[in-house]
């Protein structure tokens, strides 16, 4: 099994990165979100700890998803104005990255699609109850919700460098019950497809 240590450079406790993808890790003691070096972490913005909300996932736990056995590695905190969400960075049996969305008690399984080039001001031209192109499969999306959004903080590791404070602002639709997701980040705009669960359909 991959782990390997490094030192927080806040508070000096220790930090195991046990996933060779990782680009970011956060500190278990202080919160402090670092990128990763060669040889050592670089911090990414001020330290925050995420308050546990009684959530049934957490780092490092095993389990199930309708058909997706996962490990959990990392989670992201989102936040905007009615409040935040949890987003679950999980590693599926098969190698596959994916995301479970926590928002409330509602779960939402992602797994990221090729996107295509779009219009820069797309957070302004996707209108909420519009029908749009997000993508050439997906291409009549009715757009449910949209909000600026940033990254309030982070725990274990994730697939990228984050830094706290990062805009996060996304578009939601639905497509065939799917739910449909851009996440537009500074230099880059993700395409997310994702299927709603219940708390039930969860075997941990």
């Amino acid at each position: 099994m991959f782990v390997r240590e490094f030192e927080c450079p806040s508070c000096g406790g220790r930090i195991e990165k046990r996933n060779v993808n990782s680009k970011s890790v956060a500190c278990p003691y202080c919160g402090q979100a670092s990128h990763i070096q060669a040889d050592s972490l670089e911090a990414a913005g001020e330290a925050h700890l995420l308050v546990d909300y009684g959530s049934i996932l957490s780092t490092g736990l095993r389990g199930q998803l309708g058909d997706y056995k996962f490990e959990v590695h990392g989670r992201m905190r989102i936040e905007y104005e009615d409040g935040f969400w949890d987003e679950w960075y999980v590693r599926l049996e098969d190698g596959r990255d994916a995301w479970i969305q926590e928002d409330d008690g509602s779960f939402v399984l992602f797994l990221q699609q090729e996107a295509e080039e779009l219009p820069t001001d797309v957070f302004e031209k996707f209108k909420v109850g519009s029908i749009r192109r997000f993508s050439s499969e997906y291409h009549d999306v009715f757009v449910s919700s949209k909000a600026k959004a940033k990254v309030l903080g982070a725990d274990g590791e994730l697939p990228f460098v984050i830094k706290p404070g990062d805009p996060a602002d996304f578009v939601e639709g639905i497509f065939k019950g799917k739910v449909i997701t851009l996440e537009l980040l500074p230099k880059e705009t993700i395409l997310f497809v994702g299927q709603h669960y219940e708390v039930d359909d969860f075997i941990l």
